[in-house]
This record gives C-alpha cells, structure tokens and sequence, in this order.
C-alpha cells in the first residue's frame, strides 16, 4: 500500500514493449536501475509494465540498446494529475475562491454563546466583549486571546466570581459564575479560637466564648485562645453549653527577613524604535514572510503575538505569527550604599506586606545586621506586628 501511495505521489508511466522476448526489456531496465513492477506478458511480442516518471531519462539509453519498440499507454500520479488540472482553469479558479471564501469565513466571529448569568449580568458582559471587539461578525484575528478576554471580564465586571472563554471554530462559548452573597447560619458549628502562630498577647475582643489568655500572655500556634465552652452557671462547672466562639486576639508576631540589593544596577530602557517581522507557524517550524532582515539592535524586547487559522470548525496547523522587536539601550547605575540600604529596606517592607493579613500593622523594624559583600549590600530585618492569630477549630471528641 504504501509502495502504490508513494509511486502515486511521484509519479509512473505504464509502458508497452513490443518485440521479439519483450521480458528481456525489463530485465535490461534492472541492470540500469530502473525499478519496474505489474509486468504481464500479452503474448509472444507484447509485454506491459509500470516504472516511475523519474526514471524516463534512463528508459530512454535503454531504448537505444534493444530493437524492442516502446509505447505509452498510461500516466498516473499526482504530476500528470496537476498537468492535467493547468488545462481546467475556469474549475481550478473556482476551487482556491471556494476554499478561500470558506476559509475567510471560518475566522469570522457567527456565535456567541453566553450561559450561567442572570439576564442582567448576561447584558453586561455582551457590551463589555462589543468593547473588546468580540461581537458576531468580527474578524477573529482582531479578537484578544479566551485567555486575556478572561482576566478583563474578570476585571471589568465586578458580578462575576468566575467565567470561562472558550472559541470553538468560529463560535465562542462563555460560561459563567456570579458573585453571591452567602448568608449566616443561624446555628454555626461550635469551636474555639486557636493561635496561628507564635505570640505575645497585645489585646483581645471577645464576643462569643471563654477567654483563656490575657494580655501580655505568650502563645504557641494551636494554643485554645478562646474556648467554645461556656459555663451555663457559676456554681456548677460542669455544665458547659457549646459555642461557636467569636473574636480577635491581637498579637505581637515577629518576622525576620534577609535582602540584599547589588550596589551595580543594569536595566534596559527602550529607545522607542522597533521593527515587526512576520511570520507562518507551521508545526515546529517559522517560516518568515515579511522583513526578513535582522535588526541591528545590540539589545533589544521581543514581544510575540500568535493569532491561529480555522477551517469551518476545525483549527488549522498553521498559524500567523507577529513579532515586535524593541530596540533597547543597557544603562547601568552605580548605586550609594545608603541608597541601596533604603532599597532593601523598601524591598523587605514589600516582600513582608505581601505575607502578613491586609489589617496587620507593622510597629517596629530594626536592622539586626549590615554588610557588603562581592558588590552587594545584605540586611537582616527584623520587623515587629500586630496581627489577628486567632482562627476557629472546631470542638473535637475530648476537648
């Protein structure tokens, strides 16, 4: 099958040999490596094969060895078929515009589906995606990716908790989540209120529960800070009713941190010249199809831009590939060790900001240790914090 499949693909001739012995033909074409194949013997003088287009120029100083006489009774392949179609122009005209128009609609926007909103909602994010530029009828190359229409849905429309863009051929399909608001149980599951981590004590505001510290205390994390029990009398303490135990427990809660900040700072700055090249992505391959000179920036930014091919509701192996480049100039900075000591200072408020609770309050930062080393300068950071440590444990068998 596949010997029949190649053959096709480059091409073969079905000859005729006519002559005395016409078999001794073929095997005269062997020796000059002429590969032959289907050979019948029609009678005493007339014999027929198949040998590639490829191999005609040979058939031809193999002719001029034999008195055998040499007819073509057939052309097959692909070659003789693409010969063939130069002849039928009005129908191969008509073939690449039919293709051409399907493809061109392949990439038109004709569905939007959106699922899950309210009507409301639903309205709103329609006229967020006609801002966008994705609405029926629009060209998909001038659309942004499901990805980057996903994080602006997100952004833009504050109803949504979740939504997810999916381009399906030439439909895209939305499903979304709206943002609710869980009411309170009425009865929530008792616990205590338990440390987070280790600490002193600053103040407490208990409305449900049984406080178990008090200012100035040290706690551990997983310490009861708040009990779930509450004595149902003075006199009996064994009768304890349990509660969902409600509250803050302020705390001093110490980090330390370690920032070093190079005292050479190289960054590049873009000089506001560029040049697009552009390009066919087809499997692993790039394939330029303008510009295809090579900037001469001695450093530059890259910024790629892929926009993919369908057909019908199928997506092409191929795709267009934009690619800005950005012509960039390497400044460097000699950096004082003051300054550098206020960057990592900056630099070690940020990094901490991003880990503590939004409501903690930083009091106290010290500097427990200062260096230079091979062009840097190191600080060790010690930050003091008023943070909420207490979090709800539910009340387990043998509390």
């Amino acid at each position: 099958m596949f010997f029949k499949r190649k053959n096709w693909l480059s091409g073969y001739i079905t000859i005729e040999i006519k002559g005395e012995y016409p078999e001794r033909f073929f095997d005269l074409c062997a020796k000059f490596n002429i590969a032959s194949w289907d050979i019948e013997k029609k009678n005493e003088t007339i014999a027929i094969g198949k040998i590639k287009l490829a191999d005609l120029p040979k058939l031809r100083v193999v002719k001029r060895k034999t008195i055998h006489k040499v007819y073509f009774k057939g052309r097959n392949g692909l070659p003789f078929f693409l010969h063939h179609l130069t002849y039928q122009k009005p129908l191969l005209i008509g073939f690449f515009i039919a293709i051409a128009v399907i493809f061109f609609m392949s990439n038109i926007v004709w569905r939007i589906d959106v699922s899950g909103l309210d009507e409301e909602i639903e309205t709103k994010v329609i006229h967020q995606l006609e801002d966008y530029g994705l609405e029926e009828g629009s060209f998909q190359w001038n659309i942004a990716s499901p990805a980057t229409i996903q994080k602006q849905l997100l952004t833009d429309v504050p109803e949504l908790l979740w939504i997810g863009v999916k381009r399906n051929g030439s439909a895209f399909h939305l499903e979304g989540v709206e943002k609710t608001i869980v009411e309170k149980e009425e009865e929530e599951e008792a616990g205590h209120l338990v440390a987070t981590k280790e600490g002193v004590i600053e103040d407490l505001f208990v409305s449900r529960g049984q406080p178990l510290v008090s200012a100035n205390d040290v706690v551990y994390q997983g310490d009861i800070l708040v009990s779930g029990y509450l004595k149902e009398s003075e006199e009996d303490d064994d009768e304890r009713k349990p509660v969902a135990a409600e509250g803050e427990v302020i705390a001093k809660v110490w980090y330390k941190s370690e920032v070093t900040v190079p005292l050479d700072n190289q960054y590049l700055v873009l000089t506001g010249e560029m040049e697009q090249k552009h390009y066919l992505h087809i499997s692993k391959y790039l394939i330029p199809i303008w510009n295809f000179e090579k900037p001469e920036y001695k450093h530059h930014q890259v910024d790629v831009e892929e926009k993919n091919f369908y057909f019908l509701k199928w997506k092409l192996p191929i795709s267009y590939v934009k690619q800005s480049i950005y012509d960039a100039e390497l400044k460097e900075e000699k950096v004082s060790k003051e300054k550098a000591k206020n960057i990592a200072l900056e630099q070690g408020k940020r990094e901490l900001m991003r880990e503590i609770p939004h409501d903690a309050e930083i009091t106290d930062e010290k500097v427990l240790h200062e260096s230079v080393e091979s062009g840097k300068v190191k600080l060790t950071l010690y930050y003091t914090v008023l943070e909420n440590i207490a979090k709800k444990q539910p009340i387990t068998q043998g509390d």
